[in-house]
């Protein structure tokens, strides 16, 4: 279906990709995992035909159709949930309007209105709607929701619909990067159960080893610009990682224990005229031994720890008579709420019952409609949007960003240091927030 020939993508002297040789074929539902960072939705933009890679290239085999879900997208659609899906994905939208161009002309008992008919029964024109309530249902949807205009979506929502459009339809491969993001504990078990039965091929990027295991058949690792593909799932190249690891170690203990005996041989005779021979024999051994080299487990944050703060109250946050309502939902009435020093909250619901609006909230980010909210004495808060632009000024350089949050409290030096903590490398920090 797919082959990558001698790939390589850098941006400015950062290399993502190098030398990336890769086949995909029908029926492989292939896990793509790796470091944040590492080049993964990047492989996917190439494979689009977004992005050019620097050298190599992608062969895509003729006539297959290539879907894709984006890690984050926003509709600017007046249409319903239920239209958006069944209104087609490109060719069954060219072939409704070849249709509807047809009887406009009085051609619909031409040959060609006949094959439009027939290529789009083929496509499962008449089905379309009865498969996307089967999986809007199982992505949380309910029915009243079907017909809702999609602007009026949150952003969580919105790419629930637009998972869901992408598995309406037939694709010979389909590209998915970290799907689960917006999905609550029962629509990610129901993608499980779809995936783990799907007929064709996909690639999917996750962080989730437990989802990866459960619905791919071959993993790919990407790390260090290198590409990696194994037969089996997550846990199947976690094992096979071991084994290569153990049989290293071995390989490297008998190899350092010959090195060192080598090495105390020409230490030992190097100043003996009469062993000069053997010293040199010894010394050309040592040099023609291989560094063995044990890879290290790499970590996507390194060594950060919260920074401290002033001390603040007893008393956090406090939320009194809280009400909070959309336009077609209420979310909540008379709400009380306290958060007492020292506590660690995890909060939890079904998407829509109205986490985000709490900690937007608490946050005051969004507004209330009657009560108060009181944050406590000396409560220095941070706010961390599951929309990233929520809270990022997409115009800024990374360095700026930082330096904007922490009001320049810090040097320059320390904001770099921090930085590369979170793999911010080099002139990574100058770079946009929208790339």
């Amino acid at each position: 279906m797919i082959t990558v020939t001698n790939l390589s993508k850098n941006f400015d002297e950062r290399m993502l990709l190098k030398d990336v040789n890769l086949s995909i074929f029908p029926n492989e539902r292939i896990g793509l995992t790796g470091p944040n960072g590492a080049g993964k939705s990047t492989l996917f933009q190439i494979i689009l035909g977004n992005l050019e890679p620097t050298e190599g290239g992608v062969q895509i085999q003729k006539g297959i159709k290539i879907g894709y879900m984006a890690q984050e997208a926003k509709y600017a659609s007046e249409r319903t949930v239920m239209e958006e899906i069944t209104s087609g994905d490109d060719e069954i939208r060219a072939l409704l309007a070849e249709k509807h161009k047809l009887e406009d002309d009085n051609k619909a008992d031409s040959p060609r209105y006949g094959d439009v008919l027939e290529i789009l029964e083929q496509k499962g024109i008449y089905e379309l709607e009865h498969k996307a309530e089967k999986i809007l249902s199982g992505l949380g949807f309910k029915e009243a929701e079907f017909h809702k205009p999609i602007i009026q979506l949150s952003g969580g929502w919105q790419m629930r619909t637009q998972l869901a459009k992408l598995l309406t339809y037939k694709y010979d491969l389909i590209l998915l990067d970290e799907p689960t993001n917006y999905l609550d504990l029962e629509a990610t078990i129901w993608l499980k159960g779809y995936l783990s039965n799907y007929d064709g091929t996909f690639i999917i990027i996750s962080h989730d080893k437990i989802f990866l295991n459960d619905v791919t058949n071959y993993t790919i690792i990407l790390e260090d610009a290198k590409m990696t593909k194994i037969k089996g799932n997550y846990e199947a190249y976690q094992e096979a990682k071991d084994i290569r690891n153990r049989t290293l170690e071995k390989q490297k203990k008998v190899v350092d224990a010959k090195r060192a005996q080598l090495e105390r041989f020409t230490e030992r005779f190097h100043a003996q005229p009469n062993r000069a021979s053997a010293v040199r024999n010894k010394q050309k051994m040592l040099d023609r031994m291989e560094e063995i080299d044990i890879p290290q487990e790499k970590h996507s944050i390194r060594d950060f720890e919260i920074p401290q703060t002033i001390e603040s109250g007893y008393t956090v946050m406090t939320l009194t008579k809280v009400s909070k309502s959309y336009p077609d939902k209420p979310i909540y009435k008379d709400l009380d709420f306290e958060i007492i020093k020292g506590q660690k909250l995890c909060l939890v619901g079904p998407n829509g019952a109205g986490k985000s609006t709490l900690l937007k909230i608490i946050a005051g980010v969004l507004s209330v409609d009657s009560g108060t909210r009181k944050l406590g004495h000396q409560v220095n808060l941070g706010y961390f949007s599951q929309t990233r632009l929520d809270v990022l000024n997409p115009s800024r350089t990374v360095f700026e960003e930082l330096m904007s949050a922490v009001e320049r409290s810090i040097p320059q030096a320390q904001a770099r240091t921090l930085l590369g903590v979170f793999n911010f490398r080099g002139d990574d920090v100058f770079k946009p927030v929208r790339v």
